[in-house]
């Protein structure tokens, strides 16, 4: 990782690093859109109030036996709890094994989920800090995107709960300016962008500490945040606007799309959003600022009650996975990458060949099915999945399907 701004600066690949390492006062906010607030806010700040619309801002791409365990592979499995825990299983059990011929390799969209959705918070505003335990009871995994000036009273103990309770801690840099480092939110801002994010991670790891980070969400949702997040590790940066995303629509994995909460939305104006999605098959990603009650409305600011009542609705049903951006978007992103492998015959087997990028998250899976075969990878055949799929290991960067 280096500061461009720096020649002095040490290049550290991080992800490399923490793989052998292991894991170990302010009154207001400008939206992060660059829009408007609600109640006080800090000087030098935007105020123009943002449109409820999906239209993206202009400041932002042997034989196996059925079984319910997950695949054993070689790589490490993942963690009971965290931004990357184990995926949960479709509601379907007692799928057969396909029998057909080998062929028809396909990767099912989600995880095998109709959709997905993912609650994100800005800022590490102290309404989220009052309103965490609310949160935390729907059972749900969300994504808090904290800037570290914006430390309110409790931040700290409630963002080490949350990693504990297996929410994602995010990049939002650490005073919050715009792309051209003027206008902080949170006192002066760092040298570089570089800086704002670099110390914004290490503030996370060695602060909080979340054993990576993974994900970014730019300040403002201004582009020119874009190449800084790809060169500091972070493998997502989530925008402020655009709708809901599909499997091959072409997004940008540096602007994610996401609905945008303003003030006066409620349980039904969200609900609707998550049904539309569901109805796609698209991962709907919500952006949330002040939550209410509160005496300190920052920005955009919704009733608690009308957040968690479509958390619920969203859990509600059991084709909709539920989970952080870490998650969902390392899916995303996986399927990408086994649908992009090369694919070479050697008689009668098919081998698929990829490169894991170097940003990309360890011990990811993504799950496939076939018409029939076996499937294995560098020797270990792989086991069926009685929910409907094969789990295949990204890390392990080859997959071989034989009659």
């Amino acid at each position: 990782m280096t500061d461009p701004d720096s020649d002095s600066r040490p290049t550290i690949d991080r992800r490399k690093f923490l793989t052998l390492a292991g894991a170990t006062g302010i009154a207001g906010l400008a939206g992060c859109d660059g829009g408007g607030t609600t109640g006080d806010t800090p000087s030098g700040t935007a105020t123009d109030t943002p449109t409820d619309t999906d239209t993206p801002t202009e400041t932002s791409t042997d034989t196996p036996t059925e079984t319910d365990t997950p695949t054993e592979t070689a790589t490490e499995p993942p963690a009971e709890n965290g931004p990357f825990a184990e995926i949960p299983a479709p509601s379907g059990e007692g799928v057969e094994r396909p029998s057909g011929d080998a062929g028809t390799l396909q990767v099912l969209d989600w995880a095998g989920f109709e959709s997905a959705v993912t609650y994100t918070f800005d800022d590490g505003q102290p309404s989220h800090v009052a309103h965490y335990d609310e949160l935390e009871a729907t059972g749900a995994d969300v994504t808090f995107y904290v800037s570290v000036n914006a430390e309110p009273e409790g931040a700290q103990e409630t963002w080490k709960q949350a990693i504990e309770d297996g929410h994602e801690i995010g990049n939002h840099t650490v005073s919050h300016p715009h792309d051209d480092l003027s206008g902080s939110s949170f006192g002066e801002p760092e040298d570089s962008l570089a800086a704002e994010i670099e110390d914004c991670t290490e503030y996370i790891t060695e602060t909080l500490g979340q054993g990576d980070v993974w994900t970014f969400a730019a300040p403002f949702g201004e582009g020119g945040w874009t190449e800084p997040a790809r060169e500091s590790d972070l493998f997502l940066n989530r925008g402020v606007g655009g709708g809901s995303i599909a499997p091959g629509d072409g997004t940008d994995p540096y602007n994610l799309s996401c609905y945008m909460a303003t003030e006066g939305d409620t349980a039904d104006t969200f609900n609707g959003k998550i049904d539309s999605a569901r109805s796609n098959g698209e991962w709907l990603i919500f952006l949330f600022h002040s939550i209410r009650p509160t005496d300190q409305e920052w920005f955009a600011p919704v009733d608690v009650g009308e957040i968690t009542g479509s958390v619920e609705h969203a859990t509600g049903y059991d084709d909709v996975w539920v989970d952080t951006v870490a998650n969902v978007g390392a899916y995303w992103r996986g399927q990408q990458i086994l649908e992009s492998a090369a694919a070479e015959e050697s008689g009668d087997e098919t081998t698929w060949t990829w490169t894991v990028p170097e940003d990309y998250p360890s011990h990811q899976t993504v799950r496939v099915t076939v018409d029939g075969g076996t499937l294995s990878q560098n020797g270990t055949e792989l086991e069926w999945n009685s929910s409907g799929y094969y789990e295949v290991a990204l890390d392990e960067e080859s997959l071989t399907l034989s009659p």
